[in-house]
């Protein structure tokens, strides 16, 4: 009787499953990278932030005053413990991140992910680097949280004040396919 009413109730719940539930989605730190003490220059100057911390000035004549690596958000996403409405352990998920719009003088204008373990992309191919990326992955399994790193291209307008720390943001959002 069980082995009957296990596989019809599995599939009244993935027929009934909403398609938008989100995942539990965890960044640590919770803030974009710290670029440090930074003097900006007469043009627009764009430093990369590679996934494994790593900055580099690609255009413009702004100064970082520290050549030490940053720490890049870790982002990381499970099902939640009993989640079981949308049966999101068994399902492909949706990361979607996005540069959110700042009032300052510092920008996002590209994003990049490395380092995912938990679960592999479909189709097997990290994203290409994106003003906004979006991938797929494949169903993390009962219990198991997934993670990759996120590196950007931070822009800083040109001759802005004041100098120093700057602040930029993204937003991550995680779905169920």
């Amino acid at each position: 009787m069980i082995r009957v009413l296990l596989p019809l109730l599995l599939a009244a719940g993935l027929a009934l499953a909403p398609g938008a539930a989100l995942a539990q989605i965890q960044v640590t730190p919770a803030t974009a990278p710290v670029l440090g003490t930074t003097i900006r220059g007469s043009s627009v100057t764009v430093f990369s932030i590679s996934t494994t911390g790593v900055v580099t000035r690609l255009s413009g004549n702004g100064i970082r005053m520290s050549s030490a690596s940053v720490t890049v958000p870790t982002i990381s996403f499970n099902c939640g413990l009993l989640n079981l409405s949308g049966l999101c352990a068994l399902r492909q998920l949706r990361v979607t991140i996005i540069p959110l719009a700042g009032s300052g003088p510092a920008s996002i204008v590209k994003l990049r992910v490395g380092g995912l373990t938990g679960t592999t992309y479909v189709g097997g191919s990290p994203p290409p680097e994106g003003t906004s990326v979006t991938f797929d992955v494949n169903a993390l399994g009962l219990l198991s949280t997934a993670s990759f790193q996120l590196g950007m291209d931070v822009q800083l307008a040109a001759n802005a004040t004041p100098t120093g720390l700057q602040s930029f943001a993204y937003q991550v959002t995680v779905t169920m396919l």
